[in-house]
């Protein structure tokens, strides 16, 4: 069991934390730098924006959906907007989508952003949702002298981990690397989140990291919990998931509501290990809104819930259609 334990833990780095760390380095690099102008791309869209805020929440993680949700909060996009863009976004659990099953995760990427942009076109053309007038906030700049030496410490034992896999350590030695990763994923994620970097290129850097270990925690954790399950006791709950589509799709929904990334992780985990079926992704997906929820529960609630209302309906229907036409 100890070997088992070690072996998934493992396995979350290699085949998520490495994609993930150089995508979510790229993306936010050029979101930090400032290199293109989201707010000038919008407002040259025109009525073309929920089709391009689909798009740009359709990128792999959570900076699209964010940048999107900043937009919005800014007064730089409509309602309608916003909507398309949360829809259609897969947010981190995209990575484990397409590292695991990269040719159904293509498929679910057409299906959301086809609704996706869909809803925010009717919104827009009915004038369902409208923009409120809320101020834009930034998180306060600080110092980050010891922040680059936390995520260099990150970046060599992730390495450990995933050279482990080819060098082949006891076990036990493998277990305290993926245990001594996990604790440093969680330091990073609690110093990174009360800082902000003044340079562009260390707040990607930063940003990556912390972002990067909260999928690998979550990651770990969920391959953990169903290897265990899997040689174990909960067998017969993995066996009920296998065998009861609409409840299958009823928790993809329901999961897709619970605010943040970790949780839908765990449905694609399931998803990419053969646990859950394709209706259930595809209910999750929808309802979920990522991280890229939390701005507005902070400062645009009622649009936050109105959200989460519309997504939970919207996957829930669409799951329920997948599941019945292709069942």
């Amino acid at each position: 069991m100890l070997q088992l334990v070690a072996l998934a833990m493992h396995s979350a780095v290699v085949t998520v934390t490495a994609p993930v760390f150089a995508l979510l380095f790229l993306i936010l690099l050029v979101d930090e730098a400032g290199w293109l102008s989201p707010e000038k791309l919008f407002k040259k869209a025109g009525k073309a924006q929920p089709a391009m805020g689909a798009m740009l929440s359709a990128v792999p993680g959570c900076a699209g959906s964010l940048t999107l949700t900043r937009l919005y909060t800014a007064g730089a996009v409509s309602g309608a907007t916003l909507l398309a863009g949360h829809l259609a976004t897969m947010g981190d659990a995209s990575f484990v989508l397409w590292t695991g099953r990269p040719l159904a995760t293509l498929g679910l990427l057409g299906i959301v952003l086809v609704i996706g942009i869909g809803a925010g076109l009717l919104s827009q053309r009915f004038n369902l949702s409208q923009t409120p007038p809320v101020p834009k906030t930034e998180g306060p700049e600080a110092s980050t002298e010891t922040l680059p030496w936390l995520a260099a410490v990150w970046v060599l034992l992730a390495l450990a981990v995933g050279l482990d896999t080819v060098v082949g350590l006891p076990a036990l030695a493998g277990l305290v690397l993926g245990v001594a990763l996990a604790g440093v994923s969680l330091w990073s994620l609690r110093a990174m989140s009360q800082q902000r970097a003044k340079q562009a290129g260390v707040r990607a850097i930063l940003t990556t990291v912390r972002d990067a270990a909260e999928i690998t925690l979550w990651v770990m954790a969920a391959d953990v919990v169903f290897t265990v399950a899997a040689h174990g006791g909960g067998a017969g709950i993995i066996q009920l998931l296998h065998g009861n589509l609409m409840l299958d799709v009823a928790i993809g929904a329901l999961v897709g509501l619970i605010p943040g990334c970790g949780p839908q992780i765990v449905v694609a985990t399931l998803f990419v290990t053969g646990n859950l079926p394709f209706a259930a992704v595809l209910a999750n997906t929808l309802s979920q809104h990522g991280d890229a929820i939390f701005p507005l529960l902070s400062s645009a609630r009622r649009t936050a819930w109105r959200l989460s209302v519309t997504g939970g309906a919207v996957g829930a229907a669409a799951g329920l259609l997948w599941a019945v036409a292709f069942r």
